[in-house]
């Protein structure tokens, strides 16, 4: 059984090992972020005719504090939406590609619609401007920050990979591969060159690219599921 480092956070792992032990992956959880909340300020629900989400934790940690709205609504992929429907929400807008460089495509293929409206962006503090920068009225809302994280098992999954007992590592953002590099430092490419790595999407992928290292595997859905798939076919060869 192939060995997969995960290093999203822990809940974050919960919710994918499954996907990899079906698979016949044996997923091993190294968390190199973690979330914490921040207080949303300076902020009139009545201002926006949209409000985007870009992920799970982006709902979770809006809705800690802003109980209920009725705005239309855009979601960062299906996941997304899909925990925003089971809240209650409908007709909801989820363009095809799950990435902000995604949603400004699509914002630009129906520009008439989003032209003149004004946009609340509700997502962790850190993260791409593409669209901060975009000639779309959109405003950051930060619901939570994303710290780095040194996981318990540093010694271990060290000795895993330099043992070469690791397939793959799966990054499913910039800030998992900053972690990394936080701890292994200038070992890192060593560590990176005894295994596949992994980016979730383009904006993983050129960030790792952008720091002098190869990205292996980019699946062409940005999800666990599609990364699985990809890893599952490739084992075969």
């Amino acid at each position: 059984m192939k060995n997969i480092i995960i290093t999203r956070e822990a809940s974050g792992f919960e919710e994918v090992k499954d996907l990899f032990i079906n698979a016949g992956f044996n997923p091993i959880s190294f968390p190199l972020i973690r979330f914490e909340p921040v207080e949303i300020k300076n902020f009139n629900l009545e201002d926006y005719e949209y409000l985007i989400f870009t992920s799970k934790n982006a709902v979770r940690y809006f809705f800690s504090q802003i109980p209920k709205i009725d705005k239309k609504i855009i979601a960062v992929g299906e996941k997304t939406a899909k925990y925003l429907e089971n809240l209650g929400y409908k007709d909801i807008i989820v363009p095809e590609v799950y990435s902000a460089e995604g949603l400004k495509v699509y914002f630009e293929k129906n520009i008439d619609t989003f032209k003149d409206k004004k946009m609340a962006l509700i997502r962790a503090s850190e993260g791409m401007d593409t669209l901060l920068n975009s000639n779309f009225k959109i405003d950051l809302i930060p619901v939570y920050e994303t710290k780095l994280n040194v996981p318990e098992n540093v010694d271990n999954i060290k000795s895993l990979i330099e043992d070469e007992k690791i397939y793959a590592i799966a990054f499913s953002s910039p800030s998992t591969f900053k972690g990394f590099l936080n701890i292994f430092k200038e070992e890192s490419k060593k560590l990176l060159d005894k295994m596949l790595t992994v980016a979730i999407g383009k904006t993983t992928k050129n960030f790792i690219e952008s720091q002098g290292f190869k990205v292996d595997v980019v699946p062409d859905k940005f999800t666990f599921e599609e990364i699985v798939k990809k890893l599952k076919v490739m084992g075969k060869d």
